[in-house]
């Protein structure tokens, strides 16, 4: 299938079990997934081969198109309509629902070796200083939404 792309990531903060029911409430109150990306620095070093298979429960596995590049991956979103954006947001206004406290603000979420979450625009007038978040691209989840892959 054409118009979406696999963004591949590891690490257990923003596992399926976690992305799917977010993506689901989503759904259910008429909001659009949307994923936005910041850009970090780090140096790619992965054992992981390239995936030729996602699962969207890890039990029953469906083999890649050759087109889909993967390397070093445990799980992908699929997304489309990848856009280049520049602008900040502040972490403070958005609500981590992920983790073992939901409703922690990003900016006390995102911390230490945790990079990555699903959260939502709440805007909280206040005077606490946040760290801004610049975003360089935006795109949207389309079905299945986040897979595992090997």
């Amino acid at each position: 299938m054409y118009g979406h792309f696999y963004w591949g990531y590891g690490g257990v903060f923003c596992h399926p079990k976690r992305v799917l029911p977010f993506v689901e409430e989503c759904l259910k109150n008429n909001e659009v997934p949307y994923v936005y990306f910041s850009i970090t620095k780090s140096v790619f070093s992965s054992k992981i081969p390239k995936c030729h298979e996602f699962s969207v429960d890890s039990k029953k596995w469906e083999t890649l198109s050759p087109e889909v590049i993967l390397v070093g991956n445990q799980y992908s979103l699929v997304c489309t309509n990848l856009q280049q954006t520049n602008f900040e947001i502040r972490a403070i206004d958005y609500t981590s629902m992920l983790g073992d406290k939901r409703g922690k603000n990003l900016a006390d979420y995102i911390k230490y070796r945790v990079d990555k979450s699903c959260a939502v625009y709440h805007p909280k007038p206040n005077n606490k200083t946040s760290k801004n978040i610049t975003i360089s691209y935006v795109s949207k989840l389309v079905a299945p939404y986040c897979v595992y892959v090997k």
